[in-house]
């Protein structure tokens, strides 16, 4: 694990890429590795030992490797002083892993924290790899076969009944996932909840972006699970809302203002998205308008705004004039080649607009309460809106039709909805929503109908959950109410 001269110690959320790598390098150079490091058990206990040197030498006479308070010894694993451990491989590893300073966590920890990564790594290599020009670590590969077949099924099926609660699809998927997320980020602060994350590509890169209460964003990498930089001040009031597309990013928060981000810049660079509005704003979404990058704004003084994200010096031009309500969440995509917008508000309504055009969306329907939490997405060439509100109710909206009406996903869930998202997931169109309760939901989009077990390891509540597909695997990223980052990889 170290040596007198190069001692490397990675974070317990590294340390299963770590181990890997080495063992990889060693085995392709040749390198012998002395028997108490031969696999993967022998370097939880070197590490664990390692870290309890580190942390509180041990004083004359007492055991330097068993486990705290039991007096059993360790399995042999060397000491700072005494690693027999070949430099080529530590050196090896140490280019091929991002290490950052080790953290002076409790040896009982240390161990949980292994053992929690472990639950989704399993026992294939968590080495980084390149493949397509995206950065993933092996354990998120699977058989492009089966892949293909999973989205050559989902390409074939018809799901407009289903989807709105009628007959007609009958597409079987398997509910074989594991449903046990990895802790990205402790909470970092007292009262200071993730109310907001997106994901994009980055330089190749699988990236999630996170707004806080403290009113910081923040880069992470959720695939290693390292953050990407410190996080990052701009505005005053809790963000709300992020979104992202490509290197850009532009953030939403309770003061009123849209930030846009430059996220390939060293740090993240940001700047303000014309003046404040007179109250706070909700919800933000990115999409392309006749060949220019346009943010579309929710906010509580009951408007919908286009925004140039361009032109940094100008405010958002409302869309129809003032709904008499708070606009909670909005949610964009193409609806028959046109940019289309879904908007939930205070008074539980739900709007459908055209962003070409200046006028008032058009009224789809409502919740029994506000509606907080709004997505968009494609299901077998529908195009298939999901509200979700603090009635607890779920609902599909099949835009595609000439007037949709939403049907719910089953009973309303006795708490309210925080946040849905809409991807893939075995190459199937799905469902994820999060509520007050701290679960977390899965719905098949083709079938209207739960999907397994839904996501576990939270504690808390989600208050935002984006989901996206990465070589035919499918990540997902959740804010929660006690700050903490969680990611599946399904």
């Amino acid at each position: 694990m170290t040596s007198d001269r190069s001692p490397v110690r990675p974070e317990p959320a590294s340390f299963a890429a770590f181990v890997d790598t080495c063992l990889r390098v060693a085995d392709e150079r040749n390198i012998t590795l002395p028997a108490d490091l031969g696999d993967r058990d022998g370097w939880d206990a070197a590490y664990l030992d390692l870290q309890r040197r580190t942390i509180r030498p041990p004083t004359a006479g007492e055991p330097g490797t068993g486990e705290p308070g039991t007096g059993a010894s360790g399995a042999g694993a060397p000491g700072p002083a005494d690693s027999n451990v070949p430099q080529a491989s530590i050196a090896a590893a140490a280019e091929s892993v991002d290490m950052v300073p080790q953290q002076t966590t409790a040896p009982r920890l240390l161990r949980d924290r292994i053992t929690t990564r472990r639950v989704v790594l399993g026992s294939s290599a968590a080495v980084a790899v390149v493949a397509a020009g995206t950065i993933l670590p092996a354990w998120l590969h699977g058989s492009s076969a089966a892949s293909s077949a999973e989205s050559s099924s989902a390409g074939g099926s018809s799901t407009t009944a289903a989807v709105v609660g009628g007959p007609g699809s009958t597409t079987a998927r398997s509910d074989s996932y594991s449903p046990v997320g990895t802790r990205l980020s402790p909470a970092i602060g007292k009262n200071n909840p993730v109310w907001s994350v997106a994901a994009g590509m980055l330089r190749g890169e699988l990236v999630a972006m996170v707004g806080r209460g403290d009113g910081t964003v923040q880069l992470w990498s959720p695939l290693t699970g390292h953050a990407r930089g410190v996080p990052l001040a701009g505005h005053s009031a809790p963000v709300y809302s992020v979104a992202m597309r490509g290197s850009l990013a532009v953030s939403a928060s309770v003061d009123g203002t849209l930030r846009r981000w430059q996220l390939t810049a060293r740090p993240p660079s940001s700047v303000r998205l014309g003046g404040p509005l007179t109250r706070g704003i909700n919800s933000v979404a990115l999409l392309a308008i006749e060949s220019r990058t346009m943010a579309v704004s929710a906010a509580d003084d009951g408007t919908v705004r286009r925004w140039d994200v361009a032109a940094t010096g100008s405010t958002g031009v409302v869309l129809g004039g003032d709904l008499q309500a708070e606009v909670k969440s909005v949610a964009v995509g193409l609806v028959n080649g046109q940019p289309t917008a879904v908007t939930g508000s205070g008074d539980g309504t739900v709007r459908l607009w055209d962003l070409t055009a200046s006028t008032q969306g058009r009224l789809l329907g409502s919740h029994e309460a506000a509606v907080g939490t709004a997505a968009m997405g494609a299901a077998g060439g529908r195009v298939i809106a999901v509200t979700g509100g603090e009635d607890g109710d779920v609902r599909a909206w099949d835009l595609s039709l000439a007037a949709p009406v939403g049907r719910s996903l089953g009973d309303p869930i006795n708490n309210a909805v925080k946040t849905v998202a809409i991807g893939p997931i075995k190459g199937r169109p799905s469902i994820i929503a999060g509520s007050d309760d701290g679960a977390i939901r899965i719905w098949d989009l083709a079938t209207a109908s739960p999907y397994g077990d839904g996501l576990t390891g939270p504690e808390k509540g989600a208050e935002a959950i984006c989901v996206t597909g990465v070589q035919g695997h499918t990540v997902v990223v959740s804010g929660h109410w006690d700050g903490t980052i969680w990611m599946w990889s399904l």
